[in-house]
């Protein structure tokens, strides 16, 4: 699962009663058990994201679409917006549901507007992509997954910009601190890290 541990307010209804662990296909009730099938069935839909030709536009609805295709084998709101609202336990407020939609629409007309970040150097563009992930991550549209979606999408944009974005060498903590930066607004940690991960593919 992300790398975040969160604390939820109002009946959202995901759990089993009386426990913290997502509802599942898999009718996995034990919290550990279900990270490690989640991990073994989601690298397997990354692969096959990997495989897929790369679109051409970059909006809200691929985002739910690679969400939904990376976990619709585990949960039934795959590729949904959240319900409710809720808090990381650090204490960042995201995005409330019921305002996900609306501020998606603005997000992703900025990105739209800007041609998906085409025709940028790699400096221009990982200064670009600190900013938009900053925003779609405050957005946390999803109950889980939003890391590896936000990851996929970005690696998608990258491709159709001419870069190869690869995560892979990144310690997971350093990078969440970079995320948790960018999401308050500071984003030259995680442009750093994206100048140091993003390669031309024309030089590949």
């Amino acid at each position: 699962m992300d790398n975040y541990s969160y604390s939820y307010k109002g009946n959202e209804n995901y759990c089993y009663p009386g426990t913290e662990i997502l509802i599942n296909k898999l009718n996995i009730r034990d919290e550990e058990q279900l990270s490690k099938a989640e991990r073994d069935i989601t690298r397997l839909k990354l692969l096959k994201l990997y495989e897929a030709p790369v679109p051409s536009k970059f909006d809200f609805s691929l985002l739910r679409g690679i969400h939904k295709i990376i976990f619709e084998d585990m949960y039934s709101w795959a590729g949904q917006i959240r319900r409710g609202d809720f808090f990381s336990k650090g204490g960042s407020i995201f995005c409330r549901g019921s305002l996900v939609q609306l501020n998606a629409d603005k997000i992703f007309g900025e990105l739209s507007d800007e041609k998906y970040l085409c025709n940028l150097d790699k400096t221009k563009l990982a200064s670009r992509m600190a900013y938009y992930m900053g925003e779609i991550n405050a957005l946390h549209p999803f109950r889980e997954g939003n890391g590896r979606t936000l990851r996929e999408f970005f690696r998608q944009l990258s491709m159709n910009a001419g870069y190869l974005l690869d995560f892979n060498n990144v310690d997971a903590e350093v990078l969440l601190m970079a995320d948790i930066n960018a999401f308050n607004g500071v984003y030259s940690d995680l442009e750093l890290i994206l100048n140091n991960v993003l390669s031309s593919l024309g030089s590949s």
